[in-house]
């Protein structure tokens, strides 16, 4: 018998498309946290506008080896779903800035700090950073989805299960950019 909760299920399967994001359509943490959330929980922003606000957070905000991008992904996407609807709908500025921090310490309670260059210092190579990210990217996907259905279980009823357990190819990631080119 299973005894996973749905938050471990969802977070599960969130950490994993996210991953799967990152990979596959080769966005970078945050643009994969933010594009994966913002469908899974119909955040209803276009696909190419989530992507661009979550890519100057890449790299430690812009490559500056700063905030971990993952980590920035992750509070700026769950801001957005917490506030969700409206004044009177999403929850007040102060309960956002809460799960933001409760977002932050778990991050850094996983990982022993939330700068991109301590998170990556030991990689040796391009392609070991990438690999390196790719598990942050899921762990700060799967860290906000906890926190989201933490704070606004109502949340749990607007999750896409399609959608978070769903993985792509790459000939499908490939389709997809190309048929942006030439539609």
């Amino acid at each position: 018998m299973n005894t996973q909760t749905f938050e471990q299920r969802a977070a599960a399967d969130l950490r994993g498309r996210a991953e799967n994001f990152y990979d596959v359509h080769r966005l970078c943490c945050s643009e994969a946290i933010m594009h994966v959330l913002n469908r899974a929980f119909g955040g209803g922003l276009d696909d190419d506008a989530v992507r661009r606000l979550g890519s100057g957070f890449c790299g430690g905000m812009g490559g500056g080896d700063g905030t971990c991008g993952a980590l920035s992904g992750a509070v700026a996407i769950s801001g957005y779903l917490l506030a969700m609807d409206g004044p009177g709908k999403g929850l007040p500025g102060r309960k956002i800035r809460r799960a933001a921090q409760a977002i932050h310490d778990r991050f850094r309670a996983e990982y022993g700090s939330i700068v991109c260059n301590d998170l990556t210092r030991h990689c040796k190579s391009g392609a070991d950073r990438r690999r390196n990210c790719r598990g942050v990217t899921g762990a700060g996907a799967e860290i906000a989805v906890r926190v989201l259905l933490e704070y606004r279980p109502a949340l749990a009823a607007r999750l896409d299960d399609g959608f978070a357990r769903g993985r792509d190819g790459r000939l499908a990631a490939w389709w997809r950019r190309l048929r942006k080119i030439f539609p």
